[in-house]
């Protein structure tokens, strides 16, 4: 029986995770441990894969939000002996957080930048400089200004590279293996090529969301197509950032992917959660997670334009009641 570390598919959790085996597992990988990358759309089906009752020693999340199916998944495999341990920053894995130490789970939570942050501080992980600069970008990566352009440059591309092709699991991989061995990560070929071929893509995603963006006061709402959202793949977050940054305006970007409606939230008035919580209850049926300024929301396929009246209805009435 091995090990099951599964991490979240992005910046802070790829070095999170990399950062947990460093200090705490060192010893046994590769060989005892069972490596797996997740979105949080499919964190619940990673779960039930990688942890057969046949195979798993333990079970840890890492930057994964908690949400009522992941839930679910972990009280299934606690109630088979096996011992789970969750990292976390995410906001909507907060009221969760008692019910899981209720079970016996060890619970590693706390509103922070990023992950690997949260561990620095709560697990009081002694960090070399290698690993200390690790932190740094997997700040820079959460949204947190940092005025070292080398470490921005190392952020930027890692989440565009990333972003690209979030199926692309061997690559991270790559990116966890390289953290494990203290490499450069600005030296690895594949991520600037592939960070090279995101950068264009985010430019003319941005562009079609401003020309087809629908102004609403504080807030700027873009909507796309499926074959649109096949071809940017995992590029609307940084999109989002980007252009709620260069508006000054809180970011709403809807996109159907043929089975299901994602909505991406950004906002600088600490908004996105609202916004995502408020579309799921008004359609009845999905979930959402993240946090105040970033978040997003999986919602039941259905008429494009009932959620966009809805997410409309939403925008208003947030702006409404902010003002009152």
């Amino acid at each position: 029986m091995r090990h099951v570390i599964l991490v979240h598919g992005d910046c802070d959790g790829i070095i999170a995770g990399a950062l947990y085996v460093k200090h705490f597992l060192r010893d046994r990988y590769p060989s005892d441990i069972v490596l797996g990358f997740t979105q949080p759309w499919r964190a619940s089906k990673e779960i039930r894969k990688l942890c057969k009752e046949d195979q798993c020693e333990s079970l840890t999340l890492i930057d994964i939000a908690i949400d009522r199916e992941v839930f679910s998944m972990i009280v299934d495999i606690t109630m088979k002996g096996i011992p789970v341990q969750v990292i976390d920053h995410h906001a909507t894995t907060e009221p969760w957080v008692e019910k899981m130490k209720d079970l016996g789970l060890k619970v590693i939570w706390d509103r922070s930048t990023s992950t690997p942050r949260l561990m620095f501080s709560k697990m009081k992980l002694l960090l070399n400089n290698y690993e200390a600069k690790l932190l740094r970008i997997a700040d820079s990566c959460e949204g947190s200004e940092d005025g070292d352009e080398e470490i921005k440059s190392v952020a930027d591309n890692i989440k565009l590279a990333i972003s690209r092709d979030p199926s692309d699991l061997s690559f991270m991989r790559e990116l966890f293996d390289a953290i494990i061995l203290n490499k450069d990560l600005s030296l690895i070929a594949s991520l600037e090529k592939k960070a090279y071929v995101g950068r264009l893509l985010l430019n003319k995603l941005i562009e079609k969301a401003i020309q087809r963006g629908e102004d609403l006061g504080e807030v700027l709402i873009s909507y796309m197509h499926p074959s649109e959202s096949r071809l940017f793949a995992g590029l609307f977050g940084i999109a989002s950032t980007e252009l709620s940054k260069k508006l000054k305006k809180d970011i709403v970007m809807i996109r159907d992917e043929e089975t299901k409606i994602v909505v991406t939230v950004r906002s600088s008035k600490g908004r996105a959660l609202h916004y995502c919580k408020t579309l799921v209850e008004t359609l009845g049926g999905g979930k959402y997670g993240g946090h105040k300024e970033a978040a997003s929301a999986t919602l039941v396929k259905r008429n494009i334009n009932d959620i966009l009246a809805a997410a409309r209805d939403a925008i208003w009435s947030l702006q409404k009641e902010k003002k009152s």
